[in-house]
């Protein structure tokens, strides 16, 4: 049976072997790294450290990542804070929300390593040399069903901060690269390595282009691929992840670096891919005001979903309905009305990004926020739901209707549309009335080659290829068709701990 579908683009196919004779230089090392995110990084740092020669292959120039937090299930300073997860409640959570269709075999590797990962990876930033302020964010989303428990690590005025640029994640990849330039890593940047080799049935390097020509890096003990998401690739995410596409946002950075040149380069070593279409990491943050949960509306001015959602459900709900953006409803009392939802859900844009035990409502900065929004055109304010249907260039009717319903509804205490929980059926009532777009960014597009526990890349009949490892979003398996929300920043915490993991058992292999 073939691991490629004959209804795949032109992706899918193999080129042709690069000739020996363009090999300009050759090169050999222990373990080779294809990628410098935080899963590559990881993976490389903690190779070395355990005792193996490690060369890293980056496309671009640097290393790099996104956003600014990492999800894991416990760790040290969770346990400081007073918080435990149980394990068994973590893996039960996942496993439904990820449809049944999610390795769980992956899942208690993150649940059983994660905590080790993140105490390790707390150690090196809190270090005197580089002085980084890990800290337990506390936005969370607090439903009934699709609730988020606390894990989410974030890390502030790190090495990178301190310079004046973005810190978050590479405040935590700086502190990793630094070690492991003692350590004696080799580091390649503007080498995207296009081609594995295979030789007698194993992986044994990789072929990379530089700007002087091909080179090609041999590896003894395993080659990692670590290569980011598929996102970047319209024709891929057309094919594997078709949601992907229907974002009117891509946040990911640098632009270009995540064109699946690992899924592809895994794919044509003989592996295979998960089934289905691969999940989507999206935020409601294309416009990157908070929606919060009062009366959400689509653009025929008609209610088209329980409000009372999450970063996820609300952005997979605009797009299920044809969108690329809704409304959010709500009027002047909201300085008083946002707080008082707050114990009842909150999370990202809905409450305010804060650290643990600070409250999560920032006026000044919800105001800075409405009045930013009112001068770019995509908030709107009005007396009279009429005029503000009309700004919004919706039916007026048919939104004075949606807008009369909704507040006899909230009225009554019982939402007899989409079952919204009473506490959060807050009446719009005082006027100006305020609507404010919101729509859909994609952050990532998390599926890829099918691994096993060992993160070894599997063909289609669930054999290991020899030589070849999968790990961050070029791997697959962790989460079935949709991202859990169940810890905030859990591709990140996946991505450190099977980084971690992979890490010291190749390092360990170099030993034997």
């Amino acid at each position: 049976m073939s691991n490629i579908n004959p209804k795949w683009g032109s992706w899918a196919t193999p080129p042709a072997p690069i000739p020996d004779e363009q090999i300009i230089e050759r090169y050999e090392t222990d373990v080779l790294v294809i990628g410098a995110g935080v899963a590559g990084m990881t993976c490389a740092y903690r190779a070395a450290e355990t005792g193996a020669n490690v060369t890293v292959l980056e496309k671009t120039g640097s290393f790099s990542a996104r956003g600014a937090n990492i999800g894991v299930v416990n760790s040290s300073l969770l346990r400081k804070a007073g918080h435990v997860n149980d394990p068994e409640t973590v893996a039960r959570e996942w496993i439904k929300r990820c449809g049944n269709r999610c390795d769980e075999r992956l899942v208690w590797l993150y649940i059983n390593n994660s905590e080790r990962a993140m105490d390790w990876l707390l150690e090196l930033v809190t270090r005197p040399e580089y002085d980084t302020h890990p800290i337990l964010q506390g936005a969370l989303y607090k439903g009934e069903t699709y609730y988020e428990i606390l894990g989410p690590h974030m890390f502030f005025g790190g090495p990178m901060s301190r310079q004046g640029k973005f810190g978050g994640m590479n405040d935590v990849l700086f502190p990793m690269h630094e070690e492991m330039m003692k350590l004696g890593v080799t580091f390649m940047y503007n080498s995207p390595a296009e081609q594995l080799i295979k030789e007698n049935g194993r992986i044994t390097g990789a072929i990379a282009k530089t700007n002087d020509g091909y080179i090609s890096v041999k590896a003894r003990h395993g080659v990692v691929l670590s290569t980011g998401c598929i996102g970047g690739n319209d024709e891929m995410c057309d094919d594997l992840a078709p949601l992907a596409n229907k974002c009117p946002v891509k946040l990911y950075t640098p632009v270009g670096a995540n064109t699946g040149d690992g899924h592809r380069m895994g794919l044509w070593a003989g592996g295979s891919f998960d089934d289905g279409h691969f999940p989507t990491i999206m935020h409601p943050q294309a416009h990157r005001h908070a929606s919060f949960c009062f009366l959400f509306v689509d653009n025929n001015g008609r209610r088209f979903m329980n409000e009372d959602s999450y970063l996820q459900g609300k952005s997979v709900a605009i797009l299920r309905e044809g969108m690329q953006y809704a409304w959010s409803i709500f009027d002047s009392a909201w300085r008083e009305k946002v707080p008082q939802s707050l114990p009842y859900g909150g999370g990202l844009y809905w409450g305010n990004d804060c650290e643990l035990g600070q409250s999560e409502f920032n006026e000044k900065l919800e105001s800075d926020r409405m009045k930013l929004g009112l001068e770019s055109g995509t908030t709107f304010e009005a007396d009279t739901p009429g005029e503000l249907a009309e700004k919004m260039s919706i039916p007026v009717d048919v939104f004075e209707e949606t807008f009369r319903r909704y507040n006899e509804m909230a009225a009554n205490g019982k939402d007899l549309e989409f079952g919204k929980r009473k506490e959060l059926l807050i009446p719009i009532d005082k006027p100006p009335y305020i609507a404010r777009r919101f729509g859909p960014a994609l952050l990532a597009v998390a599926g890829g080659l099918r691994v096993d526990a060992q993160m070894r890349v599997l063909a289609e009949d669930r054999e290991p290829i020899p030589g070849l490892y999968a790990i961050g979003n070029t791997a697959g398996g962790r989460y079935g068709v949709d991202y859990p929300m169940l810890i905030p920043g859990n591709n990140h915490g996946t991505a450190l701990t099977f980084g971690f993991v992979l890490g010291e058992a190749l390092g360990a292999a170099t030993k034997k």
